[in-house]
């Protein structure tokens, strides 16, 4: 009896239906054009920023948020009074530490000798923390640091189109850089 059972359930629990699992899906940013405005700070500075990140600024530490790509900008200043190589080994120290999750470091340097602007740009491939790393600075008296960090899992293949847009708005900020 157990064996009859036993091969009913066999034979109508087989089809030729087989199942798939469900594919990992990775969210999707509908990327529109940036329109640029100058931004002045209150702290001695002023770039384009995208128009439609929001700016939150908070004694001169600025995030600046884009809500559409899910990510956030962080600008620091550091007063340099004597110890800019103390400041830079510091920056340096943190570029080595993001890069250990990184295939490679892409690094482009931004000189405006007019407007005493010096920029140091670092961009991650791979599935770093931070996908780009950067510092503003006039070599006398501020070296502002910016960080560009997503909220979500360091995936770089799915955040590439984003880490992209977000570059730009970036390089926009540090080529429009001036300071007061």
């Amino acid at each position: 009896m157990k064996k009859i059972l036993f091969f009913f359930i066999f034979l109508f629990s087989c089809s030729n239906q087989s199942t798939i699992p469900k594919p990992k899906a990775f969210f999707y940013n509908e990327l529109t054009e940036p329109n640029y405005i100058n931004y002045n700070s209150n702290c001695g500075y002023s770039f384009f920023v995208n128009s439609k990140n929001d700016l939150d600024s908070e004694n001169c530490n600025i995030k600046i948020i884009n809500s559409s790509l899910n990510s956030t900008i962080y600008l620091s200043p550091i007063l340099i009074e004597n110890n800019f190589n103390l400041i830079d080994s510091d920056f340096k120290k943190k570029i080595n530490e993001n890069s250990s999750n990184a295939f490679s470091v892409n690094v482009s340097e931004f000189n405006d000798l007019k407007n005493k602007v010096f920029a140091k740009y670092y961009s991650f491939t791979g599935n770093a923390p931070s996908n780009t790393r950067f510092y503003i600075t006039d070599s006398i008296s501020v070296y502002l640091t910016g960080s560009l960090y997503f909220d979500s899992k360091p995936n770089y293949d799915s955040l590439l189109p984003s880490i992209y847009l977000a570059n730009n708005e970036i390089r926009k900020m540090i080529q429009t850089f001036k300071w007061k």
